[in-house]
């Protein structure tokens, strides 16, 4: 395969119109699957993000933290956006082929074909459980990204900081959750006993997290059921 190829390859998914991008994953097909959905929640956080942080710095309120918007939207332009947009790729392809590998497995005839379909596709669930670590990662990132922004953003678009929180959570959630099917499947190999401690260590720090996150949560709804209340009380 060319260069040209790979690269229009790459871009073919995320190219594509969301109806379109939406039916894919509802067309009862392996891929896109769930790993390209947790990046695409990675995706959605980033770009409410960079909304909030743009609108942010246009606002006089907020110009005491525009270091911090132009920070945060630096490392999502230059790191976390572009990976996330590898990924979602990188993961549709590979898990396609690991489903077309355990269908030749399933197939074969001979003993011997079926260990040698098994053994890459166990092998290439490695690195589709490789690319859902970093897939993870990046979410964690932009979970604490999300509540900076939050807590420094113009409080009129902290509804978009909210649901940028959300979906980075979302993000690591699925993550996990497929982090630990494929350790699960990869349960007689010496990969799963090296990686089983980092899943791990994502659901402990994915639980500090959320915890943060919901302090978000907690102190906009105080903030309404005070500014109702006191609505009320000025009618009375």
């Amino acid at each position: 395969m060319s260069q040209l190829e790979l690269v229009t390859e790459s871009k073919s998914l995320l190219s594509k119109p969301a109806t379109e991008l939406l039916a894919d994953f509802g067309s009862g097909k392996a891929s896109p699957g769930s790993g390209s959905a947790a990046a695409l929640m990675g995706l959605l956080s980033s770009k409410l993000l960079l909304t909030v942080c743009s609108i942010s710095k246009g606002k006089p309120d907020c110009a005491k933290d525009v270091k911090v918007f132009d920070y945060v939207a630096e490392q999502i332009k230059q790191e976390i956006e572009p990976k996330l947009r590898e990924l979602f790729e990188k993961d549709a392809k590979d898990f396609d082929r690991v489903v077309e590998l355990r269908q030749l497995r399933d197939n074969a005839k001979e003993s011997k074909e079926k260990s040698a379909y098994s053994r890459e596709a166990n092998e290439l669930l490695e690195q589709a459980t490789d690319c859902a670590i970093e897939i993870t990662d990046l979410c964690m990132k932009l979970i604490d990204h999300g509540i900076v922004i939050f807590e420094s953003g113009w409080h009129a678009v902290r509804g978009d900081s909210g649901a940028a929180i959300s979906s980075a959570v979302s993000g690591v959630m699925s993550g996990i959750f497929i982090i630990s099917l494929n350790l699960k499947t990869l349960k007689e190999r010496k990969y799963a006993q090296n990686k089983v401690s980092k899943c791990n260590d994502l659901y402990t720090a994915l639980q500090n997290k959320q915890a943060a996150a919901f302090g978000c949560v907690t102190s906009i709804n105080t903030e309404a059921i005070e500014a109702v209340q006191l609505e009320l009380g000025d009618g009375t």
